[in-house]
């Protein structure tokens, strides 16, 4: 039941930030124990099994490491002081709106403002999410995990990486515990 308004909200906050603006809206969900004086920033990017030689992942860490990079962290091959991982997917998710219902007299569609009623729209959206966390190297702890998501009429995964890690690292490293709306520009082609 938490997830239908989850999701009900974020295509609630998708659809009121769509008539304001053409950015593009993620939810970004961030729980950390950062405080700033961390001293080795030094990070590996783990893959799974099914991640080693996926050209899609290798894809998606490229745009990882450089928002990273950009918050002081620095890719190393041996000897981390960090472990980062990275997982994504897209969901299918269906919402049905009401809309009136244009009236058809005898002539054909009115066009005018003669409505009948009520009619139920129902439309097909892609969640896309991503999910990042950081662990430090020695004992496996977590300090730091974000989830990302975004509503999408595309069901192109990779239309919408780009924005998923960006959000996630736009107000690094973000109030523990808190969900929070990021709006960014569309890139240009």
């Amino acid at each position: 039941m938490r997830r239908i308004f989850v999701v009900l909200a974020v295509l609630i906050t998708a659809f009121l930030a769509g008539c304001a603006s053409p950015n593009i809206v993620s939810s970004v969900t961030v729980f950390h124990s950062l405080n700033g004086s961390e001293s080795n920033k030094t990070y590996m990017i783990e893959a799974t099994p099914e991640q080693a030689n996926n050209l899609e992942f290798n894809s998606y860490v490229t745009l990882l490491n450089q928002e990273l990079q950009r918050h002081g962290f620095a890719m190393v091959s041996k000897d981390p002081g960090l472990k980062v991982t990275l997982r994504y997917g897209t969901s299918q998710t269906v919402a049905s709106t009401l809309e009136p219902a244009p009236y058809f007299g005898f002539y054909g569609r009115h066009g005018y403002g003669g409505y009948s009623g009520w009619q139920t729209a129902v439309d097909t959206f892609y969640m896309h999410q991503m999910e990042v966390s950081i662990n430090q190297a020695a004992d496996g702890k977590n300090i730091y995990s974000v989830r990302t998501r975004l509503l999408s009429s595309s069901p192109e995964l990779s239309l919408s990486m780009d924005y998923l890690i960006e959000s996630a690292f736009q107000n690094f490293p973000g109030k523990n515990g808190m969900t929070e709306t990021v709006s960014l520009p569309p890139h240009p082609q």
